[in-house]
């Protein structure tokens, strides 16, 4: 059987997988794209990663698959990702530009950077996730990664304490941009993308647990909403109007999501993959599958 769906604990197992440079620690890695060697992987599979990322691209083109949503990300364009979801790139380019990529426990012991790592937006899989830059934005983005590039490959032993210091700039950096282009900045806004963001991060959690079969059956949005400490009708409200979709057709998006990464990933049956996803066999399965996607199981594998 192929491996399943690719999931990487900690930064040495992501940039292993991915064939690219070796990372400066454990809990934070910087590097420019110029910097990679020629095994990099030009278009991954679907994969996970129990990493945070911020990516400035100065140069270049892709396509990102974050969670639910798909990009074309070019020239000038700051992204973000978070631990746990579904991720999948093509380069359709060569690069330019900086990655960072940090665990929880790089942020753990800062109670500012925590918080501002927490409430960032950008690594909600409901919210925009990329931000298109102006030439100026670019460029005081660019000194920001440059100067915490330059810091973590110095013999310092206070690098990471500064890393800490200029990472927590850089998003007060990416806050700031992100309000400029999203305005996400009323209150009550502000107050329901907290909700989206708690929905996501259950739901994209569950599906892992699901995978790892740490769970013997699907929440229900009910569930879901309790884990929020609202009602379901409101989280129904909240994330129809935030994403145009109800709660449950984002939770059977994700489902459908993860089957076909284990269809197109992996040699398991149908069936096992049935059981896998906690459906009750496989002709439930297969129904549910055609009837979100106008295929079968077996014709799309």
């Amino acid at each position: 059987m192929k491996s399943k769906t690719n999931y990487y604990k900690d930064i040495s197992t992501l940039l292993k997988g991915l064939q690219t440079v070796t990372p400066i620690s454990e809990s934070f890695h910087i590097h420019q794209f110029k910097d990679t060697p020629d095994t990099w992987i030009k278009e991954t599979t679907i994969f996970r990663s129990n990493t945070y990322a911020i990516i400035l691209l100065t140069k270049g083109k892709a396509k990102y698959k974050i969670g639910l949503s798909e990009y074309i990300i070019g020239d000038n364009s700051l992204y973000f990702m978070a631990p746990k979801h579904l991720r999948y790139y093509n380069r359709l380019s060569d690069w330019e530009g900086f990655v960072i990529v940090f665990m929880d426990s790089f942020i753990t012991d800062n109670d500012t950077l925590k918080k501002l790592v927490s409430q960032f937006e950008g690594f909600g899989t409901a919210s925009k996730v990329v931000i298109n830059l102006t030439s100026e934005e670019t460029e005081e983005s660019k000194r920001i990664f440059q100067w915490l590039y330059d810091i973590a490959y110095t013999e310092s032993p206070l690098k990471f304490e500064k890393a800490r210091a200029l990472l927590g700039l850089l998003m007060i950096h990416s806050t700031e941009l992100y309000s400029q282009k999203y305005k996400y900045i009323d209150a009550k806004l502000s107050k329901q993308h907290r909700i989206i963001k708690a929905f996501d991060q259950i739901i994209e959690e569950h599906l892992y647990d699901i995978t790892q079969d740490r769970v013997s059956q699907i929440l229900s949005i009910a569930e879901i909403a309790g884990k929020i400490n609202i009602n379901a009708t409101y989280l129904g409200e909240v994330v129809k109007k935030h994403t145009g979709k109800t709660p449950k057709q984002i939770l059977s998006e994700r489902i459908i999501l993860e089957a076909k990464s284990f269809l197109r990933n992996t040699d398991m049956s149908i069936s096992e993959i049935a059981f896998m996803l906690k459906f009750q066999d496989a002709s439930n399965f297969s129904k549910f599958f055609k009837a979100k996607t106008g295929i079968s199981p077996t014709f799309f594998k």
